[in-house]
């Protein structure tokens, strides 16, 4: 079984961060424009949420290193926690 788990650890996996949600009705989503501001249901300074293959893996800081964006993992889920965002 350990050999089986060796042969994973080098695959690649998506993740991805999520900045954020809202609602929009039809008509907004039609009428949104180059430079139009969609406003997200989350604070500045708030942390992201960090995701694997849809599942919430961890919360993390938006940072800028060398010029692109990058995450800070501040907390990153157990077994038992991450369960309970499946």
């Amino acid at each position: 079984m350990a050999n089986n788990i060796k042969m994973l650890l080098d695959v690649n996996m998506p993740i991805s961060v999520q900045l954020g949600q809202t609602n929009m009705t039809i008509r907004e989503l039609l009428n949104l424009k180059k430079g139009k501001l969609v406003q997200l249901q989350r604070m500045a300074g708030e942390p992201v949420d960090v995701f694997i293959d849809h599942k919430l893996l961890a919360k993390g800081e938006i940072t800028v290193v060398d010029d692109r964006l990058s995450i800070r993992i501040g907390t990153l889920y157990g077994h038992k926690e991450r369960y309970k965002h499946l």
